[in-house]
């Protein structure tokens, strides 16, 4: 017998995929666990061994894949975000009324010690699959090719007024 295999595809082949059940179901939770720690694998490839957990994926989902890099002083955090308000999905809908599948934020996080101040990429996402290019694309900046806090911060504003979620008009000077 085959033992089952870990890639993306076959991920995505699985009959549960997206895995709407995650919440209360523990297969599909495991599932959406395994799918977002392959989509970090895929991004960082051979540099993800430099990166270790920090947190245990907790079962709501907040964080559902925790890293960090202690020679980089990088870390990445992702946080199921789910459409719970029923709003339409962008980019059938833009705007404060529409359901965004990623959001994106610098924080300031901590290395295992709890004492050594990291940057950390917090990325809220929602399995969506017409995202993952923004979600690879962060990743990579972030974590590969360790962009500056003001240039991923440019980017990430950039990100949000392309995509309509913030008015490219608006005053942003108290960010």
């Amino acid at each position: 017998m085959t033992p089952p295999s870990d890639t993306l595809d076959d991920i995505r082949q699985h009959p549960e995929f997206p895995f709407p059940g995650w919440q209360t179901d523990d297969f599909q939770f495991l599932m959406l666990e395994l799918y977002w720690a392959e989509r970090v694998r895929a991004v960082l490839g051979p540099d993800m061994a430099g990166f270790a957990p920090l947190y245990d994926t907790e079962r709501d989902g907040n964080p559902i894949l925790s890293v960090t890099h202690s020679g980089l002083l990088r870390g990445l955090r992702l946080v199921v975000h789910e459409n719970d308000k029923g709003k339409p999905v962008y980019p059938d809908a833009t705007g404060s009324g529409a359901f965004y599948p990623v959001y994106a934020f610098l924080n300031t996080g901590r290395l295992p010690d709890g004492e050594t101040p990291v940057n950390e990429l917090v990325l809220l996402v929602s399995l969506d699959e017409r995202m993952s290019e923004h979600v690879d694309a962060f990743i990579r900046w972030h974590c590969l090719e360790t962009l500056p806090p003001d240039e991923m911060e440019e980017l990430l504003l950039k990100y949000e007024t392309e995509f309509g979620r913030i008015d490219p008009d608006a005053d942003l000077s108290d960010m």
